[in-house]
This record gives C-alpha cells, sequence and structure tokens, in this order.
C-alpha cells in the first residue's frame, strides 16, 4: 500500500501524520510526505528554501516514531496550488489513498478547509480526512 500525507505543519496535518503513520507501520506501507509551496507571495522562496524542509523533517520524525521504516518514506515538495498539487503527487505516486486533516493553516473558521474540499472534489484516489478531534 502507498500512502500520500499532504502536510503544512498544522495540528490538523499532525493529526493526519499519526493516522497515516498508523496505517502505515501495520501494512509496512510506503508514505509519500509532500508539502505544496503556493506559487504566490513574497515569502515564498524564503518558505520554499527553510521552511519546508522542516515541516517534511517534522512529519518525517512522527513517522519514525510510530514504527515506518525509513527506506518507506518518501518526501516532496513541490510549486503550485495546494489541491491540485495533492491530487497530481498522488495520481505520479500511483497510491492507495491519501491522508489528510480536515484544515490546515488557512481554514480556521470553517469545518472542513477549502484544500481538502478541493482535493476531496478533483480525486479519483480514495481520501481519509482525519477530523480534529480524532485521537489514537
Amino acid at each position: 500500500m502507498k500512502i500520500l500525507l499532504p502536510t503544512d505543519g498544522s495540528g490538523y496535518s499532525e493529526n493526519a501524520a499519526m493516522v497515516a503513520g498508523q496505517i502505515a507501520s501495520k501494512h509496512d506501507s510506503e508514505v509519500i510526505i509532500v508539502h505544496v509551496v503556493e506559487d504566490k507571495g513574497l515569502g515564498r522562496k524564503t518558505w520554499r528554501e527553510n521552511g519546508a524542509e522542516h515541516v517534511i523533517n517534522s512529519v518525517r520524525e512522527e513517522l519514525l516514531k510510530r514504527g515506518c521504516k525509513e527506506q518507506n518514506l518518501i518526501s516532496e515538495i513541490v510549486d503550485g496550488h495546494a489541491a491540485e498539487m495533492i491530487v497530481k503527487t498522488a495520481k505520479k505516486h500511483n497510491v492507495d489513498r491519501i491522508v489528510i486533516g480536515t484544515r490546515g493553516h488557512t481554514g480556521i473558521k470553517q469545518i472542513m478547509g477549502s484544500v481538502t474540499q478541493k482535493v476531496l472534489q478533483l480525486s479519483p484516489i480514495l481520501v481519509l480526512v482525519v477530523p480534529p478531534e480524532f485521537r489514537l
């Protein structure tokens, strides 16, 4: 099994990482960790060079703590619109499911963030949406 785990460093994506880690360690699955850097904004270049790598490494450490094997973890930082790039990356890696949090940094007032909603609309791949209160 292959799992795509989009992350933006929010608590919601960290919660999704715990769930993905649990599934991956039980099934010896490969996990593709993806962080999308939006292709607009003044701090984009600085974030791409510094912050994105930190977010990816933080998730990687969490997955290792959950029992995932180092050789089963792949990391990617991609540029573009988040939802579209998540689905594109999932297709590229031929994943079996996408595990995503209900919302990220930008969806604070909504029940489900716009990126998650858009992924659900665009994805032909099974999407597991992890609610904010879910605990393992």
